[in-house]
């Protein structure tokens, strides 16, 4: 019993950084009716922001992170202003806005590449060791990274059913066009979106590069996201949430009593399945979950 939690905690917190990445996909799509493929440049992007703030300019970890969620915000937003905004402007078919988010996200990868190498950088042992309760190991960073995620989230929630700027976001999911009618400003909406969507991936590229390492490769761990998220019914956040913390369970799961080989098999596998039963994901709905409350 001892070793079915110890993975149900260890599948949870992993699920918990999933949820960043899948929420921020969920966001983008349920407005733009697009996937946002450049997250995986942001959080690598992130990463090496945080590492070399730490590494090179020596700066304290609390000031890392914050140069990494500028970064992140800061390329985020170039990509709105660069990559979709021309496109929006011409009232492009929407398959051309995630050929440029994936032709952006390939140039960045490889401009990273290109610019630092593929080796593996690993982050000082911030946060090494772990907590015993009842038995458990609680991982000090596994907590911190799910704590992170939690708070953000939350905070998304509020900034979306509390203020009037998340009264925007929640009109343009239901109807772009009227929303524009009434008063809601497109091109700040739009950045105010892709800048939470830097923030989610800011966060992601500093804990994924504390937990395992910094290379140009990193962000491949965005497809996971990408599958809660559709998973969860994608345009919803609550699914993207669910969705991520039932994926981070089976590979946990999966990788202790069957084998690390066949996680992303039972993955994929998963997300057969449940787009079988369940077309639009387990939350989905025409109207996407963002909307109600």
């Amino acid at each position: 019993m001892t070793i079915i939690l110890q993975q149900l905690v260890s599948g949870l917190s992993i699920g918990a950084v999933y949820a960043l990445l899948a929420v921020g996909y969920a966001l983008v799509y349920s407005i733009y009716g697009f996937t946002n493929w450049s997250f995986d440049a942001l959080l690598v992007s992130a990463a090496f922001g945080a590492y070399y703030a730490l590494s090179l300019f020596k700066l304290p970890l609390w000031a890392a992170v914050l140069a990494a969620l500028a970064l992140g915000i800061g390329l985020a937003l170039m990509l709105e202003l660069f990559a979709y905004r021309p496109l929006r402007r011409r009232g492009a078919p929407r398959v051309l806005m995630l050929i440029s988010a994936m032709g952006a996200n390939l140039a960045l990868i490889n401009l990273i590449n290109l610019a630092f190498g593929g080796a593996l950088r690993a982050f000082p042992p911030f946060l090494s060791g772990s907590w015993q309760v009842a038995g458990i190991a609680i991982g000090r960073l596994d907590a911190l990274a799910a704590l992170l995620a939690l708070l953000l989230l939350a905070g998304l929630r509020w900034l979306l059913y509390h203020t009037r700027a998340g009264l925007g976001i929640r009109a343009s999911t239901m109807d772009f066009t009227t929303a524009s009618l009434m008063g809601v400003d497109n091109n700040a909406l739009a950045l105010l979106v892709f800048g939470i969507s830097g923030v989610l991936a800011g966060v992601s590229g500093v804990v994924y590069g504390m937990k395992y390492a910094v290379y140009p490769y990193l962000g491949l761990v965005t497809l996971k996201a990408m599958i809660a998220a559709v998973i969860g019914g994608l345009g919803s956040l609550e699914g993207a949430l669910l969705g991520s913390l039932l994926l981070g369970v089976l590979e946990t799961f999966v990788s202790a009593f069957i084998s690390s080989t066949y996680r992303d098999l039972f993955s994929f596998a998963a997300l057969v399945l449940i787009l079988l039963i369940f077309p639009n994901g387990l939350l989905g709905a025409r109207r996407p979950p963002i909307l109600e409350g």
